[in-house]
């Protein structure tokens, strides 16, 4: 260590400590919150949602329109639950916690749903999955008409290009989806 002063060569051993330190921490994230794990919530509570939905109909009137919204909502309300049960270590929280935590975010929870669904669509929004629509094909997707007869147009157009539009192009997948969501 010729030439090399004392204070710096320590300062580069404890640099070293902390990165090893962080790596640790990282590595601890991934086991305590396993990605397959979110994914598996996803993916079970879309396939339970769909075996059992009776599917809505949405008329051309207005009140139609909003009433197949709020059926639509209330039912993924329900798998909201069941995904956030699936989620690792949430049902270990305090029930007041849980509770808490699904009240604070359901909406924001629901939007990022819907509007990954809706990828393939263009623009139209798909509020709950294929097998959740009825047997006439309708009752799941909202295209413009639909959403301005339930006087929810400006949130539509907010949901298009701020969500929808974002996630296709970043091509995010399920699993992305399900980080972003837990």
């Amino acid at each position: 260590a010729m030439g090399m002063k004392r204070e710096a060569v320590q300062e580069e051993r404890q640099r070293n400590r902390e990165r090893e330190g962080e790596l640790e921490v990282s590595v601890g994230v991934n086991e305590e919150m396993p990605v397959e794990k979110i994914l598996e919530a996803e993916t079970a509570v879309e396939q339970k949602t769909e075996l059992h939905s009776d599917g809505g109909s949405a008329g051309n009137s207005p009140h139609d329109a909003v009433t197949n919204i709020c059926q639509t909502a209330d039912k993924q309300l329900f798998a909201l639950v069941e995904w956030a049960k699936r989620i690792p270590h949430f049902s270990e929280l305090p029930l007041d916690d849980q509770v808490i935590l699904l009240r604070a975010g359901w909406n924001e929870l629901l939007i990022a749903s819907f509007s990954h669904r809706s990828i393939a669509m263009k623009d139209r929004v798909l509020l709950a999955s294929e097998l959740q629509r009825n047997s006439a094909g309708v009752g799941a997707i909202f295209d413009r008409e639909n959403v301005q007869s339930a006087e929810v147009g400006a949130i539509f157009d907010r949901v298009l290009t701020e969500l929808v539009n974002k996630m296709r192009d970043m091509q995010m997948d399920k699993t992305e989806l399900g980080c972003l969501r837990a």
